[in-house]
């Protein structure tokens, strides 16, 4: 069994009108269970904050083939299967209860320096502390460049709550994702479902700052929507996303 694993139940508080599990409680889930595995190996919070140091989230690239339902239970699996310099990249298996594969996702991270905010080489030992599985990849050339948003559709204002803050001091990688979901048109969730998620984060975001979300349907064969994320005054991007639908069944 690579890397570590974890079961899961779905519970009310995670799932939408449809009764199932909506995509941002996949992505706690996620990042529930990479914590849990570095806390695991002994390289967890304290270790990080002893050492001055901390896992930034880069990207996420999220695949699901269909979503558990209410009291449905899951076992997700993750592994390391690259560390580079100050890079690490993150596989994961979503599995149903009878053994069946519900999704996959691939995630890239940056060790850094928490005090100077700089990417750190990360330390040769937590290769073998991890149990890493060089080049065992859930998908093949996972990160590409996301297409450029070239005229922006639709637009949503949101202030940074204490909520949205997380341990690191800025907004939760999971955080963004809601937002880039909030600016679809309400007719399209209810008629679709997400089978693919895809974000790259750019710049932190702090407790009180204002930031604005826009998005953009490109015309292709399933409805595909390009995610941005911008400060206030929109001359800086906090987040780039891309969400990929197909109709419910």
């Amino acid at each position: 069994m690579p890397g570590f694993q974890k079961g899961y139940e779905i519970y009310y508080f995670q799932i939408d009108q449809n009764r199932e599990v909506t995509p941002v409680s996949i992505l706690h889930f996620l990042e529930d269970i990479a914590t849990s595995h570095s806390e695991a190996v002994g390289l967890g919070i304290d270790h990080l904050l002893a050492e001055r140091t901390g896992w930034v989230l880069n990207r996420w690239l999220l695949r699901m083939d269909r979503y558990p339902k209410l009291g449905d239970k899951i076992v997700i699996e993750t592994w390391p299967s690259k560390f580079e310099r100050f890079y690490a990249n993150r596989e994961f298996n979503i599995i149903g209860s009878e053994g069946n594969r519900l999704g996959q996702a691939c995630s890239l991270w940056i060790y850094l320096n928490v005090d100077k905010k700089r990417p750190i080489r990360i330390p040769a030992h937590f290769e073998q502390a991890y149990g890493l599985a060089e080049g065992k990849r859930v998908m093949e050339d996972p990160f590409k460049d996301l297409p450029e948003m070239t005229a922006a559709q639709f637009e949503m204002n949101f202030h940074v709550r204490r909520s949205d803050i997380d341990t690191n001091g800025h907004v939760n990688n999971t955080r963004y994702v809601d937002w880039m979901i909030e600016g679809i048109p309400e007719d399209m969730t209810q008629d679709y479902q997400l089978f693919e998620l895809e974000v790259v984060y750019k710049k932190e975001t702090m407790y009180g700052t204002d930031i604005v979300t826009e998005s953009q349907k490109l015309n292709v064969e399933h409805p595909v929507y390009l995610h941005r994320i911008l400060d206030e005054t929109k001359e800086h991007e906090l987040a780039l996303g891309r969400t990929a639908w197909r109709r419910r069944k």
